[in-house]
């Protein structure tokens, strides 16, 4: 195995940069480069390699860089977890907000795609395939008739009218046949329709904060581990079918 991949599969069973390097015996650096050539490869994120620093260790290192801010001299044996400063030079590198937008865009562009396939998918399992069958039987008239309007106002439509669906329309559509995505949906949410509801309408107003983000608002390091898990659990249950194409 490569020594990039070798740092990878330790990154991904928990373990932070600092503690790849001890376990590997290489220098700090070396993992960095390593850990960044895969996130070049796309094999990872660079908030995967923020999220394996340890909470704890990650609240450290941020009063770190809110006291060098402010200009204050900082001696890292104050801290109650094991510090140094290269941890602190690659945690402000990670702080990086252009990073996470870019990683939280890409979750939930990946998380709305798998679950339109899944919708669509169980739908035709469910009704058939042809239009009178899961398009009229599986998505209510008030749905069919907002895609319809939002196609017309597209310069460039799409020949899918399902893909004009948006999450909180897919949540609705799953509320409406339940008992047909109970056992398709993620293990999390089988026995839960109302978690589903919560969960997609959370996520559509972070895709909201993230698609416009000349409005300011907010978002947190839980609602960014929230949409990371939503993806993965979503993606693990991709299916291979084409989503059908209504006219």
């Amino acid at each position: 195995m490569a020594r990039k991949h070798e740092a990878e599969e330790l990154l991904r069973t928990g373990l932070d940069a600092s503690a790849i390097a001890v376990e590997m015996g290489i220098s700090f650096a070396s993992v960095v480069q390593y850990l960044c050539t895969r996130v070049g490869e796309r094999a990872l994120r660079h908030s995967d390699i923020y999220f394996a620093i340890p909470k704890d260790k990650r609240e450290a290192l941020q009063r770190v860089l809110e006291a060098t801010d402010r200009g204050a001299k900082v001696s890292l044996q104050e801290f109650a977890v094991d510090l140094t400063w290269e941890d602190v030079h690659l945690f402000r590198s990670l702080r990086d907000r252009r990073i996470f937008a870019g990683d939280m865009y890409e979750y939930i562009s990946e998380t709305e795609i798998a679950l339109h396939n899944l919708v669509s998918t169980t739908l035709v399992a469910s009704f058939g395939g042809e239009e009178a069958g899961w398009w009229r039987q599986g998505v209510s008239a008030e749905i069919r008739e907002k895609c319809a309007g939002r196609r017309e106002w597209d310069d460039e439509p799409n020949d899918s009218m399902f893909s004009y669906a948006d999450l909180i329309d897919l949540s609705k559509v799953i509320n409406r046949n339940w008992s047909h995505f109970r056992d398709v949906l993620p293990k999390d949410y089988s026995s839960d329709r109302r978690r589903v509801e919560r969960d997609l309408h959370r996520l559509n107003k972070l895709r909201n904060t993230v698609m416009h983000p000349v409005k300011g608002r907010k978002w947190t390091e839980d609602d960014f581990l929230f949409v990371r898990h939503l993806q993965q659990m979503f993606k693990s249950t991709e299916p291979e079918q084409p989503q059908p194409k209504p006219h």
